[in-house]
């Protein structure tokens, strides 16, 4: 059944498999069985939807526009599901586990944690790009969120008296066929448990068809108990990877910013729009990229990224990257405000130019428009 025409727009740039969040004032609507068609073609692909403002927020993939391009599009009900492909969860063990298919995509760890982290994290070879705990950092978890200077209390560390982020619960877990999407709430606590902070986490992992994942982090610091001060130090990253042991610099991988400049001595402590970190991983070269929404504060951010394996988005440490007087680097929340901190995670084959990772990231900030 039509629900609604509409066109596509590329813009000025070709696209591959890039996520499209449209709105469509369409109320009454179920939200299973939608898809979208190529009105030229005729090629249907899944779509996913969820009810709000008054009408559906509607997600797909659409595999390839060209430069300048204009497609004739439609969403429709469909009297019967597209072919099985779509993504799952299992919860098990204390972790959420995220599936494409039987793919383990990854899972989220959140119990008998310092903090939730994501580990592992598997490129498109079913190895992962990230390493938890390495013994050199062994609070480095894989694909994480932490601060070491949360009102004074190390929340970043794990050496003694650090603080903790503390798991609360999921209040939302969904998985169809075009992305899995997880709410969790946390609350940032000192060593005794008194809290710091309430944290609201949003992550949308896309379901490629390429295994080359793309992966949409929202963090919503509340200062719920009182201001909040995230202090000035190198030691935090609203978002931080720790890669591979064969990715890293110093045993033959690459990091990668967005104006080109290559490993630690040219990204440390640099503002950019992304970071990529790419290697050796299982006989090919495999990477992760993390890309800074434009609409965060003090973006571009700075990184914290090291040769040994770091690399993670920190926009709090100028005193050590710029040398500035300590203290200019702290951002200040005040009680009953938030800030919001969003990035996109790019899971990859090949180094940074071979992934196409600036494309990618033009996918995030300028994707195509929907005109209905």
């Amino acid at each position: 059944m039509k629900l609604a025409d509409f066109k596509l727009v590329s813009g000025k740039h070709t696209r591959k498999y890039v996520p499209i969040t449209a709105f469509f004032k369409l109320s009454g609507v179920k939200t299973e069985r939608l898809a979208v068609q190529d009105l030229i073609s005729g090629m249907l692909l899944p779509a996913q939807a969820e009810k709000a403002g008054g009408g559906l927020i509607v997600r797909w993939i659409q595999p390839l526009l060209e430069k300048d391009e204009i497609r004739r599009m439609r969403l429709l009900l469909l009297s019967e599901e597209l072919p099985a492909g779509g993504m799952r969860i299992v919860e098990e063990g204390g972790e959420v586990k995220i599936y494409s298919g039987d793919f383990h995509v990854a899972s989220i760890r959140h119990e008998n944690a310092s903090k939730p982290y994501v580990y592992p994290l598997n490129a498109p070879n079913g190895l992962s790009v990230t390493e938890d705990g390495p013994r050199d950092h062994v609070h480095h978890r894989s694909l994480w969120v932490a601060h070491g200077e949360v009102n004074g209390v190390d929340v970043w560390s794990e050496l003694e008296g650090h603080g903790y982020i503390r798991h609360k619960r999921f209040s939302r877990l969904e998985a169809g066929s075009v992305y899995t999407f997880i709410e969790e709430i946390n609350v940032w606590t000192d060593a005794e448990g008194r809290p710091l902070l309430d944290e609201v986490r949003r992550i949308r992992f896309w379901n490629m068809p390429t295994r080359e994942w793309l992966i949409d982090f929202e963090v919503e610091l509340l200062a719920t108990y009182g201001d909040v001060v995230l202090g000035d130090t190198k030691e935090a990253g609203i978002l931080s990877v720790r890669v591979a042991p064969t990715i890293r610099v110093d045993a033959g991988g690459e990091l990668r910013n967005s104006w080109g400049g290559v490993n630690e001595e040219e990204v440390w402590g640099q503002r950019a729009a992304w970071c990529d970190y790419s290697g050796p991983l299982g006989g090919e070269v495999c990477g992760i990229s993390v890309m800074d929404h434009p609409g965060n504060p003090r973006s571009p951010t700075y990184w914290h990224a090291r040769n040994y394996g770091l690399m993670t988005a920190n926009i709090f440490g100028l005193h050590h990257f710029t040398g500035s007087k300590k203290g200019l680097g702290d951002y200040f929340i005040k009680r009953g405000a938030k800030a919001v901190f969003k990035y996109r995670v790019y899971v990859h084959r090949g180094n940074a130019v071979e992934a196409g990772v600036g494309e990618r990231y033009l996918d995030y900030v300028y994707p195509p428009k929907v005109i209905v």
